[in-house]
């Protein structure tokens, strides 16, 4: 398996290599691109993207506190200015990545034909697994605050070894500073790029064990190629040093050719591998390993993120900061010449809190601190107003949960809709990756999955289970063998699962429940346990407690009782048996007497006298099936009678050990008494005075 990732310095890829220098003159080198037209895309993209590069490197610093310049600081520091600064956007980004760590944007499958509808769901456990395995929830975040800042953010796809030599799906952040893609490019998908890649500063010796048939080479490479540089200040501070630690540039270079997409590892003067992309789509089409977007394009293509718009008032409030303190800690003195032997002595004295100025007799002086003071309010004024703008934008209390605990799960929904709205654009460009991002991994595991493999899966509520894939098992049908879960013949659509925040949602059913149980209505308490906002854990522990298991004595005693309640119930229905039996007797036996009396009476039917054939074979049916109930009764009875004897002496013993206790607690109390009423006796007697002594 070919190696083409140079995330973090890591092997990674796959897919057939030729591993051809850019010397080579054989038929297969013709596919690819040479040696020198790769560098030369490289260095179009620095050449075109300059501006771009160099805002991304502003945009770095700002971000991380670095927001004067050193020109500015010593301006600052000749006048005496205090350098402060209030990193609001630090806050605001932290807000936008946590905002969208919030968002519910989980993938789940769907199946494009009926027959694959039970796929569907293993597509969606394939790629839970798959993003919990790689701590996906940590890259997607780093590769959206990327994107916040640099205006560019994605991650690399690798096909890596396992631990038990199957291949693995790698998921790897991209950091932008070694980033450089297809200058011609205005798509924030990236989809029109025809190529793109990242290149990085590595030791000589890191590189040789990643290409060991490379050795010469990289040796003769070294200390070359640093014009393949964006000269970013990450590389500047620890790959641009002087030492005896050896660098190398080396390119990891993705290009279309043909419709086709290639790879190309390089140093400044040789090819180190190439060859096809490892990756294809659902079309059977090849893919590029890196997924890439950008927040926003500007008019000349270049990309940028929020802090383009943020840096103007960032430095607005730094600067009028430093101002206000400056004109709030110094003086201004209105004087007549010669008023002070040594004006900075008096300058420094007057800024001073408890600052002594002298000045000479018959002299006017004045200090101006009525207008001083008006311009530090007017200075923290407009400082108020520029750090109002940019509060304004983004994430609202709403949505950072701020001050809303007593507010309902819709109103909190709606405010948080509205809170959204500036981050339309970037939070539309970041879902459409991710559904890039989960459709490629789909298809990588579809591709690179063809052996035997059991996953383990943890749902919403905690609960853990193991699917087999690619596994053989036997149809039931035909008796045959057949694959079990074969993800190369499913045929699936992946899209993002959104849905309203269901821990709002939850909360505002517990508040209402809530309301009703203090107004007195019956809340069963499950149901509240279960709306509650307690962790999980403590929900289960509560529940069980709430309706514990029964003990083996007391499913045994359920189980005698409801046996006892059938056959009470079976007495029930033979006893009505038997009078409805006898009941109907009576009837016919009345409708033959009225027969024997002649045609006396001629107004009555006259029943046959096979009634009353018939109501005595009811009768006798009738007594069957009370004896029979009875004799199984007296069985039941019989085969019970142990059981009753033992929860009957079950009973007893209870019974014997509550006693004893309550005799022992008696006993225990009485001797306490006893004891008491001896020790109050004995003070008595020692108070009491003796009949010598009072004599």
């Amino acid at each position: 398996m070919a190696t083409s990732s140079l995330s973090d310095y890591a092997t990674g890829g796959g897919g057939s290599a030729t591993g051809l220098s850019a010397s080579d003159d054989t038929p297969n080198s013709k596919s690819y691109l040479s040696h020198s037209r790769l560098k030369q895309q490289y260095l179009d993209y620095l050449g075109t993207k300059r501006e771009e590069i160099s805002e991304q490197q502003d945009s770095r610093r700002m971000v991380h506190g670095s927001q004067w310049t050193n020109e500015q600081i010593q301006q600052l520091n000749l006048r005496r200015q205090p350098v402060v600064f209030n990193n609001k956007i630090k806050r605001k980004i932290n807000g936008v990545i946590g905002t969208i760590i919030r968002l519910k944007q989980d993938p789940k499958g769907y199946a494009r034909t009926p027959q694959h509808e039970q796929g569907a769901d293993l597509a969606t456990e394939v790629l839970r697994y798959i993003t919990d395995e790689q701590n996906w929830d940590s890259k997607d975040p780093e590769a959206a605050w990327y994107a916040a800042v640099d205006g560019i953010g994605g991650i690399e796809i690798n096909i890596i070894k396992g631990d038990r030599g199957d291949p693995e799906i790698e998921i790897a952040t991209i950091n932008p500073d070694g980033f450089f893609y297809d200058p011609r490019s205005y798509k924030s998908d990236f989809e029109d790029a025809r190529y793109m890649g990242i290149g990085k500063w590595m030791d000589v010796d890191t590189a040789i064990e990643m290409f060991p048939d490379k050795e010469q080479q990289l040796r003769n490479s070294s200390e070359v190629g640093s014009e393949l540089s964006s000269n970013s200040d990450r590389d500047a501070r620890w790959f641009q040093s002087v030492g005896n630690v050896k660098q190398i540039r080396i390119i990891d270079h993705w290009y279309k050719k043909d419709g086709n997409w290639l790879y190309c590892i390089y140093t400044g003067n040789d090819k180190l591998m190439e060859g096809k992309s490892y990756l294809q789509d659902e079309k059977d089409a090849s893919e590029c390993k890196y997924i890439m977007f950008s927040a926003y394009v500007d008019q000349d293509g270049d990309r940028y993120g929020f802090i383009r718009d943020f840096k103007p008032l960032q430095l607005e409030i730094n600067m009028r900061r430093s101002k206000a303190l400056y004109t709030m800690l110094s003086r201004r003195i209105l004087a007549e010449h010669g008023a002070f032997d040594d004006v900075e002595k008096a300058r420094r004295e007057a800024a001073r809190a408890d600052g002594v100025v002298l000045y000479n007799k018959g002299f006017e002086t004045n200090f101006d601190d009525t207008a001083r003071m008006a311009e530090t309010e007017a200075q923290f004024k407009f400082l108020e107003d520029v750090k109002s703008d940019l509060e304004s934008f983004g994430p609202n209390i709403a949505v950072t949960g701020e001050g809303l605990e007593q507010s309902s799960g819709r109103a909190i929904h709606l405010l948080q809709q509205a809170g959204l709205a500036d981050l339309g654009p970037f939070l539309q460009a970041y879902r459409g990756w991710k559904i890039r991002v989960y459709r490629s991994l789909w298809n990588a595991a579809q591709r690179h999955w063809t052996g035997e493999r059991w996953i383990r899966v943890t749902d919403d509520d905690d609960l853990s289970q193991f699917i087999q894939i690619n596994g053989v098992g036997v149809d039931p049908r035909t008796g045959l063998p057949t694959l079990v879960n074969n993800l190369g013949a499913l045929d699936v659509d992946i899209i993002l699962d959104e849905g309203p925040d269901t821990v709002n949602q939850m909360a505002d059913a517990y508040d209402t429940l809530t309301v009703l149980a203090k107004s007195g209505t019956q809340i069963p308490p499950d149901i509240l346990i279960e709306l509650s906002p307690l962790p999980a854990s403590y929900k289960k522990r509560l529940l069980q407690k709430l309706n514990p298991q029964p003990t083996p004595e007391q499913q045994q005693r359920t189980q005698i009782e409801t046996q006892m309640g059938i056959e009470t119930v079976r007495d029930k229905a033979a006893s009505a048996e038997m009078k409805h039996a006898q009941a109907v007797k009576a009837l016919a036996e009345a409708n033959v007497a009225g027969q024997d009396e002649g045609p006396n009476q001629p107004q009555m039917q006259q029943p046959d006298h096979p009634m009353k054939i018939f109501s005595d074979a009811q009768q006798k049916i009738a007594d069957a099936g009370k004896k029979k109930a009875e004799t199984a009764k007296i069985v039941q009875d019989i085969q019970l009678e142990p059981q009753r004897m033992a929860l009957e002496q079950q009973d007893k013993a209870i019974e014997r050990a509550q006693n004893q206790a309550q005799f022992e607690a008696t006993r225990q109390q009485t001797e306490q008494d006893s004891e008491r009423n001896y020790e109050v006796k004995k003070m008595q007697a020692r108070r009491k005075p003796s009949p010598a002594k009072s004599s």
